[in-house]
């Protein structure tokens, strides 16, 4: 690997790491291994040898959930060395995947301390505001933040690769051995990942859809465009035909114009988590998005430097689903500035930010993101590597489309379009059977994986790392009692 290559992967796990210039659809799309796996791959030759191993670590990491600043290991950092290893250590997809699981735990690293280094950028910024220097905004939730992610990103992609590097000689000497124990692992890890699922569905119909659908596949080796195809038209049918967007605001003088509410979401759906720190969380970016607002609505700059100050304080809600609250708060302010009144909008981001961070946390990531995702590995595991990208862009498509529809409706419906949004999600056909359509969806791809397997492995090792995964489970779940 050249140091150009290594350059560019550093790039790509910055990317993934950041909602910076993505549009805050980074995190479901680059950052999944079923991405990150591909343009590593296209990075060192082989994208869908890359593609391959990210869809394995996909299956690893099916039931990940990060929300109010947990992080529980590092996806895209494993996918990245799966790939890698695959390509340049000549390992299968579950081989890779099992050689880079543990560099997932080296990426925990840069959440954690990222989060309690930001903290510097929110005390310079609050140093600045109070000896009356009017700071800019953006340079201390956007730039500064950003350049410490990407130094921090390519120390450990460095770190990363430094260790991989000193198996190179062990896996070419010990090659067969090796290959067999990393087989077994990586079973055994897809193995106890999708028992984890199934349990944590909670849902005594979706052990019966996961086992009919890979019966099927195991049985009649059924080709994944059918289950694709199913499954489009199921989703299309479930799906809600609400997220409309009411242009009209009654009885209300505007001076801010569609223009305007577009860049101030442009702004929050980039750096969302920029300055993600313990302390504000979100809050340095719901300021930063308001920044061009206020712009609008006062001339000094006094005024301006206030008013965003004001909206530093701690923020943390999902960032799609709780858009309306940046809507709803930019007309408060909007019908302040017109009254020469100053507002006291804190109590009304707190009251609604937690409605929203919890069901929008239960939709995005627990039901959409792996519905998609899952789709997604469902095609690479079978070698259809194009049409797995299909499933992506559908879901960053819908996640922009929830977002601009919630920014928008904030501001001219009002608090209440949140609550219509909430009621919306809990009554959402698509959550009521994901448990079905998911576990589905995922004895297809798990069907689809052993059969490929099988084609260049023993079968005793793939049955037997099936069974010790699922005794595992059945030890550690009897321990925790």
């Amino acid at each position: 690997m050249t140091a150009f290559n290594f350059f560019l992967i550093s790039i790509l796990y910055f990317w993934a790491s950041s909602t910076a210039l993505s549009l805050g659809i980074g995190y479901y799309t680059v950052y999944r291994p079923v991405v990150s796996g591909f343009v590593t791959g296209l990075i060192l030759g082989d994208p869908f040898l890359g593609m391959a191993a990210g869809a394995v670590v996909n299956v690893i990491y099916m039931n990940f959930v990060s929300t109010g600043g947990s992080f529980k290991g590092d996806q895209c950092l494993t996918a990245v060395i799966a790939a890698s290893a695959a390509i340049l250590f000549g390992l299968s997809p579950v081989e890779a995947s099992a050689f880079a699981y543990p560099f997932g735990y080296l990426g925990i690293l840069i959440w954690k301390y990222r989060l309690n280094i930001n903290h510097i950028f929110v005390n310079k910024y609050e140093k600045a505001y109070d000896e009356g220097k009017n700071p800019d905004i953006s340079l201390y939730d956007g730039l500064y933040p950003q350049l410490l992610l990407y130094i921090m990103s390519s120390v450990v992609v460095g770190a990363a690769f430094l260790i991989m590097s000193l198996f190179d000689n062990m896996i070419v000497e010990y090659h067969e051995n090796i290959k067999i124990f990393l087989f077994m692992a990586g079973m055994f890890l897809v193995s106890y990942s999708v028992i984890s699922i199934l349990t944590n569905l909670k849902n005594k119909y979706a052990y019966l859809s996961f086992g009919l659908f890979f019966l099927a596949v195991i049985i009649f080796n059924i080709g994944s465009y059918w289950f694709l195809t199913a499954a489009a038209i199921i989703l299309f049918a479930l799906s809600n035909k609400n997220l409309r967007i009411d242009n009209k605001r009654i009885n209300k003088i505007n001076n801010i114009n569609k223009k305007d509410l577009t860049y101030a979401w442009f702004i929050w759906m980039n750096f969302s988590h920029s300055c993600y720190s313990y302390d504000r969380l979100q809050g340095l970016a719901f300021a930063h998005s308001m920044k061009n607002i206020f712009k609008k609505l006062y001339n000094e700059k006094n005024e301006v430097s206030r008013a965003i100050h004001r909206h530093t304080e701690f923020f943390n809600t999902e960032p799609n689903m709780g858009t309306p609250i940046h809507g709803y708060i930019i007309s408060i302010e909007e019908q302040a500035s017109l009254n020469a009144n100053d507002t006291d909008t804190a109590y009304i981001k707190k009251g609604m930010m937690g409605i929203a961070a919890g069901l929008g946390d239960s939709y995005t990531q627990v039901v959409l993101t792996p519905l998609f995702i899952s789709l997604s590995v469902m095609m690479c595991v079978d070698g259809i590597y194009i049409a797995a990208f299909l499933p992506i862009l559908y879901l960053a498509g819908s996640i922009l489309l929830i977002s601009y529809s919630g920014w928008m409706n904030g501001y001219y419906a009002g608090r209440e379009y949140l609550l219509e949004r909430i009621n919306t999600v809990k009554n959402s056909k698509i959550k009521k059977h994901f448990p079905h359509i998911f576990s589905g969806i995922l004895g297809v791809a798990a069907a689809k994986l052993i059969l490929t397997s099988l084609e260049s492995t023993n079968t005793v090792y793939t049955l037997s790392s099936v069974v010790l995964s699922a005794a595992a489970y059945w030890v550690m779940k009897r321990s925790k009692r």
